[in-house]
């Protein structure tokens, strides 16, 4: 059976071409889920327009359509026949069932804002590198305005930031709040302070639960998009040991932003090692075992060597199989953008 997927036209032009090529990695890591075998991925031009095409052993299931419709850059889907020597595209209805709409994502236009397909890829990578399927819990440690959070949401996740600035976390309670009330789900909110020992530091924790309809709501049938004002350097003090199935994040390129390992930070740093060193214990410790932790970066700043050496430092395991190492792409002049992506050890299994 052959099959193509048609590009999602939503990216910017210049991402588009780039897009091309991080989609059959991306393809190949989502489609080690299907029910079948499948081969031959490519980018293929049909009438002049460019489509992922594919071959698998047996026909699509449903829950295969269900994978590709969650990738980050599938517009539509086609069983592709030939008829009489003429090619001919039968379309397939995809099944996705977004918990919220995803104008959530989309809305918010700002300067150094994440593209948010690309923020769609990174969590399919990280759900789809691990084996749990329900109740997810994703955390965005360096959450900026919250793209983060707000595609792990459509995609019905419990979805977790921190950031350090205040005014930035103050911004995002009041956008989620409005989203909310303007599509009017049903949510409750509650804030609360948090403070280290001896005052050392202190956190404000933003908090919605939130579902569709009074039925699920009574239930509790609801999800948790949550922010917190703080250092994400805490965050093994905001949250409990192995609490996170996925941590996705995209780190400041060192170009308009920049890093804060510290509250009485005057200056920013523009080397993510720095921010790593302090903070990936803290990461790690939240992470469940088996867990997944994927990050953007520059690697003009710092390369994928040393990043990998900070990783693995930490006990964590860098996948380096040939589809994770193929997203290296350039944004700008000054950004060549990488994804990393590791495994938190189940230390049952390594006792064993």
């Amino acid at each position: 059976m052959n099959y193509a997927i048609l590009y999602n036209p939503g990216h910017n032009r210049v991402y588009f071409e780039t897009s091309l090529k991080l989609s059959i990695s991306e393809f190949n890591i989502v489609a080690q889920k299907f029910s079948t075998g499948y081969g031959n991925v490519q980018q293929q031009n049909i009438c002049g327009i460019d489509y992922l095409t594919f071959h698998t052993k047996d026909k699509l299931s449903e829950t295969d359509i269900r994978v590709i419709s969650d990738l980050s850059f599938a517009y539509a889907l086609f069983e592709i026949e030939n008829v009489n020597g003429e090619i001919r595209l039968k379309p397939i209805r995809k099944i996705r069932e977004d918990f919220v709409d995803e104008s959530i994502s989309t809305i918010l236009k700002y300067t150094g804002k994440t593209n948010e397909i690309f923020t769609r890829m990174m969590i399919n990578i990280a759900f789809y590198s691990q084996s749990n399927t329900e109740n997810i819990r994703l955390l965005d440690p360096i959450a900026g305005k919250g793209t983060t959070l707000y595609e792990g949401l459509i995609k019905g996740y419990n979805v977790y930031g921190i950031e350090i600035g205040d005014n930035v976390v103050n911004e995002v309670y009041h956008y989620v709040k409005r989203f909310l009330e303007t599509a009017r789900y049903k949510f409750e909110y509650a804030s609360m302070k948090i403070s280290g020992p001896n005052k050392s530091f202190s956190a404000l924790r933003h908090t919605f639960e939130t579902t569709k309809t009074k039925e699920d709501f009574k239930s509790k049938n609801t999800k948790t998009i949550e922010i917190i004002a703080g250092n994400s350097l805490y965050a093994n003090t905001y949250y409990k040991k192995n609490y996170f199935d996925i941590i996705v994040g995209d780190l400041p390129y060192g170009v308009q932003h920049g890093n804060v390992t510290n509250e009485r930070q005057s200056s920013l740093t523009r080397n993510p090692a720095e921010l790593l060193n302090a903070c990936l214990p803290s990461w790690q410790g939240v992470l469940k075992p088996n867990g997944v932790i994927v990050l953007a970066w520059n690697s003009n700043v710092l390369t994928r060597k040393k990043m990998e050496h900070l990783f693995e430092e930490q006990g964590l395991i860098v996948k380096n199989d040939d589809a994770y190492l193929q997203f290296e792409h350039r944004v700008d002049q000054s950004i060549l953008r990488d994804i990393i992506v590791a495994q938190k050890a189940d230390n049952k299994i390594m006792l064993q």
